[in-house]
């Protein structure tokens, strides 16, 4: 993919085609503008279509992102939502849920200039309004006003409600915020941290942080946090999402909750999956993010709540760090990790061998959009045809001017080919 190469026609050859259950060989798939057409329409055709010999590689339905930030316009400096789109399409994703932690979304104005920013790229967005001013949690946005859209402003309204990935504030704001909220029917998302246990803490409170004399992050700030916002759930009978769920703990208080009636979803960072503490001793700030990797035993949980239903998706958590930022000790560290570009095929052979590829499509893709609301045109094609074949991660596979994934340089079992979504081929 260092070359690009954009078409809005493609033929694929020799490629395994996602029929819904199976992957099927196909010796021709034509594409064009967007929609499946016979496999020798361009045999004749004086329009130009880009030819692609798969060899055998499988064409999955296109990803949709949970967790994605591009910053723009605050922090353009860091990254910009033309970054992001391209990070998108190397990476398959034909859609994602936004929330951007540098510019909150807390009125019809803000909604307004954003999904007008995002407008036209031929990707379907659904954005998270703040349910607070600026996400200080002192005053409550105009949830209400951000809900119905405007059609004044000419906007749709916000997916749901979440707090830009800060600690959660006070209980008694969280509940006034919520009863408000209640009255939208919206979904609110919450990355469950108590910042009183947080403090300064950037690793897992555990025999790593101990050994390494790191500051850390016991379970129990993500733990009492969950535990709170399920009672307001079910005290106001209001849906939430859980976002980054790290804690084996965290998942059982989930599952008792469902058992009570509480509407609640949640999802795992991709990152979560693949890494636990025991990376700290790599002492790279590459590794650090929130919430952080917490012990094998946790990484294991995370996995059983993928088979037994209890993670409802996985999630991106894309976060762009400027090099300056990374490249210091790691705890004066900028914690968070871009992902959009390497996901795909970091992790989809051990999903497939774990949970079969019916079940990993679901989590990449199928899931994560129903959680942000959107529906999928099932007459269009969006796909991302990856080769089972491994490589190196290069800086030249990231979007933009930062690269601070913790698989730069590292060997991934998989590679991207190409992407058609939104009726372009990219490669």
């Amino acid at each position: 993919m260092n070359k690009p190469n954009v078409m809005n026609n493609v033929v694929l050859k020799n490629v395994r085609m996602w029929d819904g259950k199976q992957f099927v060989m196909n010796d021709k798939v034509a594409i064009a503008d967007g929609y499946l057409a016979d496999k020798n329409y361009f045999d004749n055709a004086s329009e130009p279509a880009a030819v692609v010999d798969c060899e055998g590689a499988l064409a999955i339905p296109a990803l949709f992102a949970l967790g994605v930030d591009f910053q723009e316009p605050l922090r353009d400096d860091v990254y910009t939502i033309k970054d992001g789109i391209n990070a998108m399409r190397k990476g398959g994703f034909y859609g994602a849920l936004y929330e951007s932690a540098a510019n909150p979304v807390d009125d019809s104005e803000k909604l307004a200039a954003l999904e007008n920013r995002l407008a036209g790229k031929d990707l379907k967005f659904a954005v998270l309004g703040a349910y607070s001013v600026e996400f200080g949690s002192d005053h409550l946005a105009e949830m209400m006003e951000l809900a119905e859209g405007s059609e004044e402003l000419d906007v749709c309204g916000v997916a749901g409600f979440g707090d830009g990935n800060a600690s959660i504030p006070s209980t008694r704001f969280m509940r006034l915020a919520m009863e408000y909220g209640k009255m939208t029917g919206k979904r609110f998302f919450f990355q469950p941290m108590d910042k009183t246990l947080r403090k300064s803490g950037c690793v897992h409170e555990g025999a790593y942080s101990d050994m390494l004399g790191m500051k850390g992050i016991p379970r129990i700030a993500e733990t009492i946090s969950a535990y709170t916002v399920l009672e307001l759930a079910r005290f106001l009978q209001v849906p939430v999402h859980f976002k980054q769920v790290t804690c084996g703990e965290t998942l059982d208080l989930i599952r008792d909750a469902r058992k009570k009636g509480i509407d609640v979803t949640c999802d795992v960072n991709i990152y979560h999956l693949m890494f636990d503490d025991s990376i700290l001793t790599t002492l790279d700030s590459a590794y650090h993010v929130l919430p952080p990797f917490r012990a094998a035993t946790d990484r294991e949980a995370l996995w059983a709540g993928l088979a037994d239903g209890t993670v409802n998706a996985i999630s991106m958590n894309h976060t762009p760090i400027l090099h300056q930022d990374k490249d210091v000790n790691f705890e004066d560290s900028l914690p968070g990790a871009v992902s959009l570009e390497v996901a795909l095929p970091a992790i989809w052979k051990e999903l497939v061998a774990r949970l079969g590829e019916a079940k990993t499509i679901e989590l990449l893709s199928i899931a994560p959009a129903k959680i942000a609301g959107v529906e999928p045109d099932a007459k269009r094609v969006n796909l991302v045809v990856l080769s089972e074949k491994s490589h190196v991660v290069k800086a030249s596979e990231i979007a933009g001017h930062v690269c601070n994934t913790p698989l730069l340089g590292k060997e991934v079992p998989a590679t991207i080919i190409g992407s058609y979504i939104g009726g372009v081929w990219t490669e």
